[in-house]
């Protein structure tokens, strides 16, 4: 037996870090098809839910029939949003602050909204009784490009907020406008530019993303009426969120609601904010005694729930002739679709997008973001972790590489004479977010290294002289990218969703002599 003490160096080289392959624990159980899924879950009398939604993008509902829907055999019952307002639930809170049907009261505000809820004994029963269920509409006017959105002439669409100037995050300046949102120095960023050897301007857009999981979002409510408590099952990513949500639309106490995760197969962001389908679960569940499972389809993942990005961002940069940054001016125009149900878990509007400036040592910045309605489906999710990060460096990275092209400098040597230098951290940005620590000149030096960065640009320039004789139709391409990111979501000084705060924690222990520690 070898009882051998190893020493601190032999335990670390034993460790493999970054780039080593990690033996993977948990496939077994997902390979052999024991994995514990939403549809896998079969509860005693389970119903069944599912849609009726609209085939229009905005379209005032004039007439909703349910009476042949009823008479489908093991149709048990169908609700619109005259029913939920009987019991005040017509409306839920959005992660955003905002407020959004649960089913479509009055019109609809983009294609496949949720109209009414079949409940049936089976899947198959409930598919025929929305089938049967008959809606008239009146086709309005759609709005689905945002740069029209705050045109003067543009329709209403939120008929709800009619009125009202202000929103949670501020004025409202037209009847589509749902927030603007400013940060920096407008002043100085204003003198940078006017001051200026050289600038570029350009419109970035980033388009709307789908998540697109693997499993689509589904949910299995059940309400025990002799306990007063509701459980729910879901495919969810923050399930304390969904049980804020509950708990606010039922009245139920949070500590009578029980809200269980089992495996998810994808989320990415998707599975993050709530939707009408959770809720008319849990509602169909109160009200017929049964647990009520409701299961999208792709198209209706596709088509209903939350994207991400929808960022079209105006970017400037102004600059000395030798390529020493002097100030960055963003103007972004924010799509939200016909709710705003961003779930990015900050306190701002737009997310991190103040971490456009990048790794760069920008003297002065403003960020003005302009939110807006669309005729489109609400979201904003993180994709990806994004939380409007990777618009930001989007932004940014674009506009270091349309600004090298101007200049005539290479791409790399331009971040490099501009990166925050390590002496600088802690360092404090333009637009207010503080760098802890960094090596972004060593980082982006080994990178190139690496890659042989130098042999690669004599390579494209050979390629490129070999393409204008005429020798050859391959051209070739060197992207660069650098940028800094903010991880994870806390303190609850800049994150929380709905007032729950994100990473803040605390331990109290208490004795039995009720002493506490």
């Amino acid at each position: 037996m070898n009882t051998a003490v190893l020493t601190r160096e032999q335990r670390e080289a034993k460790l493999e870090g970054m780039g080593c392959k990690r033996k993977r624990v948990e496939d077994i159980r997902f390979t052999q098809g024991k994995g514990n899924y939403i549809d896998d879950l079969k509860l005693p009398g389970m119903l069944f839910g599912d849609f009726v939604r609209s085939q229009y993008a905005h379209a005032r509902i004039k007439r909703i029939d349910t009476s042949k829907a009823t008479k489908v055999p093991g149709v048990l019952a169908v609700l619109t949003a005259e029913e939920l307002k009987g019991v005040n639930l017509a409306w839920m809170p959005t992660l955003a602050g905002d407020v959004q049907m649960v089913l479509a009261d009055g019109k609809v505000l983009f294609q496949n909204q949720e109209i009414a809820f079949v409940v049936a004994e089976d899947r198959y029963a409930a598919a025929d009784g929305v089938e049967a269920v008959e809606v008239e509409y009146e086709e309005l006017p759609v709005i689905v490009d945002p740069f029209k959105a705050m045109a003067p002439d543009a329709p209403v669409l939120r008929e709800d907020l009619a009125g009202k100037t202000s929103g949670v995050h501020g004025a409202r300046k037209h009847h589509n406008h749902i927030f603007e949102w400013t940060v920096g120095d407008k002043t100085g960023t204003d003198a940078a530019f006017a001051s200026a050897e050289v600038t570029i301007k350009e419109l970035i857009s980033y388009h709307r993303t789908h998540p697109s999981p693997l499993e689509t979002c589904q949910c299995v409510a059940a309400f025990d009426k002799i306990r007063g408590e509701l459980t729910v099952y879901g495919t969810f990513q923050a399930p304390h969120v969904i049980r804020t949500v509950a708990a606010l639309l039922s009245k139920i106490p949070e500590h009578k609601i029980h809200v269980i995760a089992p495996d998810i197969g994808g989320g990415f962001g998707n599975k993050v904010g709530a939707y009408p389908g959770y809720i008319c679960a849990i509602v169909a569940s109160i009200v017929t005694g049964k647990p009520v499972k409701w299961v999208e389809d792709r198209i209706e993942n596709l088509t209903t729930t939350s994207f991400a990005r929808d960022y079209h961002m105006t970017t400037e940069i102004a600059a000395s002739k030798d390529g020493k940054v002097t100030g960055l001016r963003v103007h972004v125009l924010a799509d939200h679709g016909g709710f705003d149900a961003c779930a990015d878990p900050s306190k701002f509007p737009a997310g991190f997008f103040a971490i456009v400036t990048g790794s760069y040592d920008f003297p002065v910045a403003h960020v003005a973001v302009y939110g807006v309605y669309t005729n489109k489906a609400p979201g904003g999710v993180a994709y990806r972790c994004s939380l409007r990060v990777t618009e930001a460096a989007y932004a940014i990275e674009r506009g270091m590489d349309i600004l090298a092209q101007k200049l005539g400098m290479d791409p790399a040597a331009l971040r490099l004479k501009n990166f925050i230098k390590r002496e600088q951290f802690p360092y404090q940005s333009a637009l207010g977010w503080e760098y802890d620590s960094g090596d972004y000149h060593t980082a982006m030096n080994k990178a190139l290294d690496a890659v042989a960065y130098k042999a690669l640009r004599v390579e494209q320039a050979a390629k490129r002289e070999a393409f204008k004789r005429g020798e050859t139709r391959e051209i070739m391409g060197i992207g660069l990218c650098f940028f800094t990111e903010i991880v994870g979501a806390g303190p609850s000084k800049n994150c929380d969703v709905l007032g729950l705060a994100m990473f803040d924690s605390c331990e109290i222990r208490v004795h039995p002599t009720g002493s506490a520690i």
